[in-house]
This record gives structure tokens, C-alpha cells and sequence, in this order.
């Protein structure tokens, strides 16, 4: 399994003689001479090309590490600043400004297409080469192109491997360009190689299906998208967990620490994991982004006021509940004591998932003392000290099953099928033992109707670094973002500038680039 490859191999070898391109200067003269370029990415046979498989795997885990939740999460109506950590509260507030080098460098990106590139193009001169290696390359590629352009639009398009630098410095190729010519035909490509089911942590034929449904999505082609997720479903391969506890194990990690001896580990297991990037503790392997973007430090990222109240709005704390869900009692209950010491058991009010994504909250005290504004993301940990970057191999969750069915709902809806999106957002909320909604509460118009469905995916989905592309997928960043930046005092977001600006230095380094609109 390439999994278990990944954990044996000392993987630093490859990932020491990756080409040092991609506009930082210094980053190339660090690296291997141009002589030796040529030679690096000779690959002679399925074993070769393996192992250049799993260092592209690895380089997949340093740039997403930092990448997957910056892109997808703090420019959202999730998160919010909370002290004075400028870089942070720049994307929270979408003020970057183009010197912000650990925000806007890409070369670890390029570097994971580079690798991606050596796969494919050598895999391609292999008398016998094993079709689900070049599968999942061919996937890898697709996906972080597709990332990149949706981050800064054009970037320059390389779909070969760099071998001298004279080829290294190209101009930003359009977004559109990139989607018809690579990231499509990387993802059925993919889709024709791959004959694995499903596999968590390398992609297989669910992870691409989920890869296409998000493209398609992405794209406004509904109808390919809701095939894509049948199809996904259709394999049988994964399923919505039933329990509280079950949707915890799928993300939970209490890795021992320094401040936390006893930690009893991560669990991040259930059959609603469709494709995760896999961290542990060892030589040559980068360590999660979880852990630095909620957990680590001074409290900086929080929980926005703005979506606590919606929750609680939606599924109350308190006996308004049984006003809106007189059939259905909370999930959980809590125990009373009087001031004579008699004891009562009444219902735990609200959406046990509030309880579980946020700090402070638990299954057994619901949302705990932290003031709204104020509480961290503790999805993935629940020690009171939190998680150590330096120490942290979380997992960091790509696709999963209930992000699928409420991207299929979403589909269904685009397609004029609102009964059918309702009985899909209703499937998650009986699998979470949660209240059916009605179709009163669903609307009778699109608008009410997509941002009722939205509400249904932050709420399922808050921290994993999707609401952003939901809100621009369904042009509601500016709608949403712009009264909470003014409340914040900060510039209003601009169509333009959901778009990210380019590094200033990869300008510098390289003249045929061009800064982005707006910036």
C-alpha cells in the first residue's frame, strides 16, 4: 500500500532535489545546480515512479498544510481576528498587502506541480507502468491547479518538468484556459486510470469523483456535478456516521504534548472520510496547519459572532426549540441541581455540533462559558491546552461523504429540484439526529432557499476550509463580507479583489508576470 510506503521511506532524498523554481531567487541557487537538472526525474520503472509518487504526496501535505485553511477559511464569515496578528487578520479582513510573503508565495505549490509533472511525464516512457500511479498524479495535478486558479485567477501554467531555467519564467495563463486544458482532462484522466475504490489518504475513484463534483460545481455545470456525486454514491464505498460520537471520531485528535503528557492520540476514522492528507510524527514530514490556524498561541483566530447567532438562531439553546421542533427533543440532556440537592435531567438545548466545534463546548456541557466572538475552533481537539504546532499530526480533511450530499443538494437545486435538494439537507439531519426542516423553513424562492442550504453546509463544515468557495461559488462573498467588514472598520471587498495579488518579489524575479486587478 502507498500508504504504508509513505511512512517507510525516507522520503527527504526526493524532496532534496526538487527543482528550486519558481520565482524566489534564492530558493533556486539553494538548490541543485542547472547541470544536474536534466537527470533528476529518471524514472525506470513502476518503483521509480512510486516513489516519485510519494514525494509529490509529501509535498502535497507541506503546501496544503498552510494553504487549505488560509484559502478556504479566514476570508469568511467563519472566522474572525482576535488580537493583533497582522498577517492574520489581513486575509480575515481580505487586506493582504502584496509584501506578505508567508501568505502569498507559491513556491511550494509549483513544487508540488513540478513533482506532479515528473510523475507524469516520465510515467508516460514506462513500458508497464501502473495506471493508478499515473491516476492519481493526473488528480493531484488537477486539484491544485484547480486550487490556484480559484485563489489568483491566471498563474503561469507548467505541465512539464523544469529543467533549465530558461523555461522556468512564463507569463499568467487565464483561469479559463487552465480549467478547459488541464484540470478537466487531468480529472477524467484520472478517473479512466484509477481503479481503486477508495483509499483515505491517497486519491482513488471516490476522491476523484468528489474532485470532479467540486470542479463541475465550481464551473455551474449542475447537471455534471450531480453525476459525479451519484456516481460517488453509487460505489457504496462511504456513508454518513450516525451518532454525536461517531462524527467526532472524525476528526478528533488529542496528540500527547508537552503540556499534555497523557493525550490520548487522534482517532480521525469513519466511513464518511473520502480523501485526507495523512500527517505523522517522522522524519522528512511536515506537520499539520490545523493546529497553527485554531489552536496554537494567542487567541487570534476565533469563531465569528455572526455564525454563532445564525446557529442558535436555527437551533435554539433554550425552550424556543420546542416552539420550532415540538416532535424532535436535543440530542442530549443535562442534569439539574437544585438548591435542595434534588437533581432533574432536562434537555440539553441546541445543534450538539456548536457544541463540539467550538472551545469550551461539549456533549455534556453544550457550549460552555466562552462568550460568542471569543472561541476558538477545537474540532479536532479537545485538550484544554491545545494542540503544538511543532507536535501536531493531525489530519487534515480534504473531502468527506456529508459534504457531497449537501454538494449534490446544491446541484439538485441549481437544477430547479428543491424537493429533492430538501430530502438531501434532511439526510443530514437525520444521520445527526437533528430536526427535519420543513419546507416552510427551506422557502419558497432560490435565494432563500441556497442560503438556508448554505447555513445547513457551514454549519456541518465550519473549520474545514470550505465556506469561502461557497460564498464565491454562489457570488455571496461580497453580500455577506462587506457589513461585517464595515462593522469592523475595514475596506469593503471588491469584486475584484476575491482574487489574491501576486508575492511582490515573484514580480521582482520574474518580469513576465503581472499583478493582479485590483491590487
Amino acid at each position: 500500500m502507498l500508504l504504508h510506503t509513505i511512512r517507510k521511506i525516507k522520503i527527504a532524498t526526493f524532496l532534496s532535489v526538487a527543482i528550486g523554481i519558481f520565482y524566489s531567487c534564492d530558493d533556486f541557487v539553494d538548490e541543485v545546480p542547472e547541470s544536474q537538472i536534466s537527470g533528476l526525474a529518471f524514472y525506470q520503472n513502476n518503483e521509480d515512479l512510486q516513489l516519485a509518487l510519494v514525494a509529490a504526496y509529501s509535498q502535497m501535505s507541506t503546501a496544503y498544510s498552510q494553504y487549505h485553511i488560509n484559502w478556504g477559511e479566514f476570508r469568511s464569515d467563519n472566522m474572525e481576528p482576535f488580537g493583533g496578528n497582522v498577517a492574520r487578520n489581513s486575509m480575515h479582513n481580505s487586506s493582504m498587502d502584496v509584501g506578505e510573503r508567508n501568505i502569498l508565495r507559491w513556491f511550494d505549490l509549483y513544487r508540488f506541480i513540478d513533482l506532479t509533472n515528473r510523475v507524469i511525464n516520465e510515467g508516460a516512457t514506462i513500458e508497464g507502468v501502473d495506471n493508478n500511479i499515473l491516476g492519481q498524479a493526473y488528480a493531484m495535478r488537477a486539484k491544485v491547479y484547480f486550487d490556484i486558479t480559484r485563489v489568483w485567477g491566471a498563474v503561469p501554467l507548467f505541465t512539464e518538468s523544469i529543467n533549465t531555467i530558461d523555461n522556468a519564467f512564463k507569463t499568467r495563463t487565464p483561469a479559463a484556459e487552465i480549467m478547459a486544458n488541464v484540470v478537466i482532462p487531468d480529472m477524467l484522466r484520472a478517473e479512466q486510470l484509477i481503479s481503486t475504490p477508495s483509499s483515505n489518504f491517497v486519491f482513488s475513484q471516490s476522491s476523484v469523483l468528489a474532485l470532479q463534483a467540486e470542479v463541475y460545481l465550481w464551473e455551474r455545470e449542475n447537471q455534471l456535478a450531480k453525476d459525479a456525486i451519484e456516481k460517488l454514491i453509487a460505489l457504496g464505498t462511504h456513508s454518513l456516521v450516525r451518532s454525536p460520537e461517531d462524527w467526532q471520531d472524525l476528526f478528533i485528535n488529542q496528540v500527547a504534548n508537552f503540556r499534555v503528557p497523557d493525550g490520548p492520540g487522534k482517532v480521525q476514522e469513519g466511513p464518511e472520510l473520502i480523501f485526507s492528507l495523512n500527517y505523522f510524527l517522522g522524519q522528512g514530514i511536515p506537520t499539520s496547519g490545523l493546529a497553527r490556524a485554531y489552536t496554537a498561541g494567542a487567541k487570534i483566530t476565533t469563531i465569528t459572532r455572526e455564525v454563532e447567532e445564525k446557529w442558535r438562531n436555527r437551533f435554539p439553546l433554550d425552550t424556543i426549540w420546542d416552539d420550532l421542533y415540538p416532535d424532535t427533543a436535543p440530542v442530549f440532556t443535562e442534569t439539574i441541581i437544585a438548591s435542595d440537592g434534588s437533581d432533574s435531567i432536562v434537555p440539553l438545548y441546541g445543534d450538539w455540533r456548536l457544541f463540539a466545534t467550538r472551545e469550551g463546548g461539549s456533549f455534556e456541557d453544550g457550549v460552555g462559558t466562552v462568550d460568542e466572538g471569543e472561541a476558538r475552533v477545537h474540532k479536532w481537539q479537545k485538550n484544554a491546552l491545545g494542540l503544538v504546532p511543532s507536535n501536531d499530526d493531525t489530519d487534515i480533511v480534504i473531502y468527506r461523504y456529508a459534504d457531497m450530499i449537501l454538494m449534490l443538494a446544491e446541484a439538485e437545486l441549481k437544477l430547479n429540484n428543491a424537493p429533492r435538494a430538501l430530502e438531501l439537507i434532511n439526510q443530514v439531519r437525520t444521520a445527526r439526529q437533528l430536526p427535519l426542516a420543513t419546507t416552510e423553513q427551506f422557502g419558497a424562492d432560490f435565494d432563500t432557499q441556497i442560503d438556508f442550504l448554505l447555513d445547513e453546509r457551514q454549519f456541518e463544515l465550519l473549520g474545514e476550509g470550505k465556506r469561502w468557495w461557497d460564498l464565491v461559488r454562489n457570488d455571496k462573498a461580497l453580500e455577506v463580507m462587506n457589513p461585517i467588514l464595515q462593522d469592523r472598520g475595514e475596506n469593503p471587498l471588491t469584486e475584484q479583489r476575491i482574487l489574491w495579488p501576486v508575492w511582490d518579489q515573484h514580480l521582482i524575479e520574474n518580469p513576465n508576470l503581472t499583478q493582479t486587478l485590483g491590487w
